[in-house]
């Protein structure tokens, strides 16, 4: 079994959960889900992530498991970053920032947070977003940075300035609310009960 049999195979009604999450060495998960061709019978897979970058897993119910090389959650790993500068004054910051925000939770959603990529300085609190007639709006991965330059271009001039390309060659173990940035998954099933 790999990882995209499994992938293949699991949906909603199978009862896929998380048992346990091991991080001593490689992650480790152990997932236990009703078989897909008997649902008198449960299947335990211990799935092994290789490489582990980032990760925001527990033990929980998940219908689904993923592993992908093209999610948004791999942007920050795998494409070009950059910043997006304005060089025009804001009629609205705020409707920006607003802009900004519908246009990253379309996108984004809960994976990742506005305030890691806009230049809001303190989100919450006193904010400080487009004062003035120029600097910089956000930084982040290309991809992320033209839906955001999208969403504002009908109201100010902004330009992308590259900065460096990461090294690449991540993927996403995506299950249905939590996930692990990783090189590789091997997938090894501990037992049919």
């Amino acid at each position: 079994m790999n990882i995209e049999e499994l992938s293949e195979n699991l949906y909603d009604d199978l009862n896929g959960r998380i048992l346990t999450v091991d991080y001593t060495d490689d992650l480790v998960i152990d997932f236990l889900c009703d078989d897909w061709n008997d649902p008198e019978v449960s299947r335990h897979f211990r799935i092994i992530c290789h490489g582990v970058k980032e990760t925001e897993i527990l033990p929980c119910v998940s219908g689904e498991v993923e592993f992908t090389s093209s999610h948004q959650l791999l942007w920050s790993y795998n494409e070009q970053q950059g910043y997006l500068y304005y060089t025009s004054k804001p009629e609205s910051r705020y409707e920006l920032l607003g802009r900004i925000w519908e246009a990253h939770e379309k996108v984004l959603g809960d994976w990742r947070s506005l305030a890691d990529f806009a230049n809001t300085y303190d989100v919450g609190h006193a904010i400080a977003f487009c004062e003035g007639s120029n600097g910089l709006l956000a930084r982040g991965p290309k991809p992320l940075m033209d839906i955001y330059k999208v969403a504002v271009d009908n109201y100010i001039h902004t330009n992308f300035v590259p900065s460096h390309t990461p090294e690449g060659g991540y993927k996403a173990l995506v299950f249905d609310t939590c996930y692990v940035i990783c090189k590789s998954v091997a997938v090894e099933e501990v037992y049919p009960s």
